[in-house]
């Protein structure tokens, strides 16, 4: 996710609680809601974070914990607020890029020789797309017995199952060419 995208998914989950988050439950959150999109490692939220706090869009309290360490709890400020209605009522940036897909690279560059190479990295990734279909039907499901509100995590799963889909398509056409050219 790029810089500007990750600024307003931090944004948006935390405007989203009122009684403000902590880092590790923001991880957490963005994991069970993204994470078939998005890898976030704790060093980059963190980083994020701070940089939020920085600008003003973030406050931060330290929550006092018996036997633990103080947590920092974070909440949005009125200019986060602003900031993140700003961009959400922008449209949508028309250079958005596709997702980035190994397996494309390396069909580009193999030859016609090399057919059953192609087959088996076909069938790898079909392997690969069927578990994230798995996924996303049991983060779906963890988050209905949750009973997290669905109505917009809903969309972007059935997203996400589309998208894994339309790419289960891709490799059987490409499986049928192969079949037609050789």
């Amino acid at each position: 996710m790029s810089a500007g995208n990750l600024r307003y998914a931090v944004l948006g989950l935390i405007a989203s609680k009122t009684e403000g988050i902590h880092g590790y439950r923001l991880r957490g959150e963005c994991e069970a809601i993204a994470d078939e999109f998005w890898s976030l490692n704790y060093g980059r939220l963190y980083r994020m974070l701070d940089e939020l706090e920085k600008a003003g869009e973030l406050s931060v309290e330290d929550e006092i914990q018996k036997g633990r360490p103080n947590r920092k709890v974070y909440r949005i400020t009125q200019n986060g607020r602003q900031n993140l209605d700003d961009w959400l009522l922008a449209p949508v940036r028309e250079d958005a890029q596709p997702l980035r897909d190994e397996l494309i690279l390396k069909l580009l560059f193999l030859g016609p020789d090399d057919i059953d190479r192609v087959y088996t990295m076909i069938k790898q990734q079909r392997s690969i797309y069927l578990t994230r279909l798995a996924r996303i039907t049991r983060r779906r499901r963890r988050l209905e017995k949750a009973g997290v509100d669905m109505r917009a995590t809903e969309i972007i799963l059935d997203g996400a199952e589309m998208r894994v889909r339309a790419d289960l398509s891709w490799l059987e056409s490409i499986e049928r060419r192969l079949i037609r050219q050789g």
